[in-house]
């Protein structure tokens, strides 16, 4: 269940222009749409640097070649799917990297990492790589219902309309659920 606090929120949105980057966010959401992001070393280096890409040069080179594949599929393939592609790819469950991906080429993606996952009491559980993996794709499934059954409330109407009112004119055009996910992680801090 998500829990708002009204109260806070205007301090959180203050955060978020600065702390959290909301021009670093529009910059890659604008990037991604117009670059081949796996040649394009200043979008991967603001990407690499806003999502704390720290991982070494073989792997961003996968991720970055993925992250292209996806970004020019149509229809563009589901979380399970990209987040089994980059478990092929690299040996790892790469959960929240899947969905920042997938994120970054469809605005009504939420974002799924620790800090969000703390906010809202969710943890991939399992011995085995391939455990993790499909727990993976469950606990983002419910990410997903959880965005949706709060964001399709009259608490989540509200939610938004209030971040409408706090944030500057210029980021309101952002996704509702992009805003939740910006409080959720900003609530985690």
């Amino acid at each position: 269940m998500i829990k708002i606090d009204t109260g806070d929120l205007k301090n959180v949105l203050a955060a978020s222009i600065d702390g959290f980057g909301l021009k670093k966010y529009e910059y890659l959401m604008d990037a991604v749409q117009k670059s081949d992001v796996s040649g394009d070393p200043e979008f991967q280096r603001i990407f690499n640097g806003y999502y704390k890409v720290r991982r070494n040069e073989v792997w961003r080179k996968k991720f970055y070649a993925l992250f292209e594949t996806v970004r020019n599929s149509n229809p563009l393939p589901s979380f399970d799917a990209v987040v089994t592609d980059l478990y092929q790819t690299t040996g790892n469950v790469e959960a929240s990297f899947a969905s920042k991906l997938l994120a970054s080429v469809d605005k009504d993606m939420p974002i799924w990492d620790r800090r969000v996952g703390r906010s809202l009491n969710l943890k991939i559980k399992g011995a085995s790589r391939e455990e993790r993996l499909a727990d993976a794709k469950r606990v983002y499934q419910e990410v997903r219902d959880t965005y949706d059954g709060f964001l399709g409330s009259e608490k989540g109407r509200a939610f938004i309309a209030e971040f409408d009112r706090l944030i500057p004119e210029q980021y309101r055009g952002i996704s509702a659920v992009k805003k939740l996910d910006f409080y959720l992680w900003a609530k985690a801090l």
